[in-house]
Order: structure tokens, then C-alpha cells, then sequence
């Protein structure tokens, strides 16, 4: 026999899903060409784009929420693979990574969004590492993308 909820627990409950549901409302998206239009649309002054980043990267998206809490992706040229290892420090290669994106982060890969080994997220071509910026990066050196949050 099933549970019957009163209308004030229904209400209770509804208000609680919907605040967990919509919680991710909050984060906000920016999408920059160039590092150049990151810089001057504040994305750097902010922290949500790394310094560093080598200034021929592009197809910059980033995701903020207002607790400081960021998401963000890039591609770079294979020649600037030199600029990217300055972000990426010691490298990961056991574990597991807890993540916690905002659903609405259609950049963000599948395999990032939820609780992954790193061994299962080094299957998929990504090598990962902790930033001295205290980022953690997940990078792609054959696509040339870099994933980063903090």
C-alpha cells in the first residue's frame, strides 16, 4: 500500500524539489573567441579563465556560480602545448573524482560530470592534473582541448 502525503507535506516536498532542481539555475555562461575578448569581458580579472592560458587559444566557455565555484574549456594549438603544461602540474593517476556541475553545462563532458575513477576518465583520452592555481585540468594533448575547475 502506498504512502499518502498531506497537501501541506505535498507542498513541503514540491518546494524542495524544485529547489534542488533548480539550484543549478544560478550558473552563469560566457563564451569568448579569443582570450583577448575574455580578458577584456573580465573573465581573467575574475578567475573564471586560468592566467596563463596561451593567447592563440580559442572556443573559450565558461561556466560561474556566485559561491566562486567555475567550469571552463578551451582548445589550443599543438604548438602551444608548452603554455598548457605551465597549468597542468602534478598529474593524477589514481583515485576517483567527485564532480558536482550545474546541468546546464552543455560544454562539459559526460564523463566529468559525475563521480568517475580517473582511470576510467584516462580511457576516454583525457590525462588529468592538479594546477598550481588550485584548479584541477583534464586535458585532451591529441584534441587539443583542456577542461578545468575549480
Amino acid at each position: 500500500m502506498g504512502t499518502l502525503l498531506t497537501r501541506p507535506a505535498c507542498a513541503g516536498l514540491l518546494a524542495i524539489t524544485l529547489t534542488i532542481g533548480c539550484s543549478d539555475l544560478r550558473v552563469q555562461l560566457a563564451v569568448f573567441n579569443t582570450v583577448d575578448d575574455a580578458r577584456a569581458g573580465g573573465a581573467i580579472a575574475a578567475g573564471w579563465l586560468p592566467e596563463g592560458v596561451p593567447a592563440s587559444a580559442s572556443d573559450l566557455r565558461i561556466g560561474y556560480m556566485p559561491d566562486g565555484r567555475h567550469w571552463g574549456v578551451f582548445v589550443f594549438r599543438r604548438a602551444d602545448e608548452p603554455g598548457v603544461r605551465g597549468l597542468a602540474r602534478d598529474e593524477i593517476t589514481s583515485g576517483t573524482l567527485t564532480l558536482d556541475p550545474p546541468g546546464r553545462l552543455e560544454f562539459w563532458p559526460r564523463i566529468l560530470r559525475s563521480s568517475s575513477t580517473v582511470e576510467q576518465v584516462r580511457s576516454t583520452g583525457f590525462r588529468l592534473y592538479r594546477g598550481a592555481d588550485g584548479r584541477t585540468y583534464a586535458i585532451n594533448w591529441g584534441q587539443g582541448r583542456v577542461y578545468y575547475w575549480h
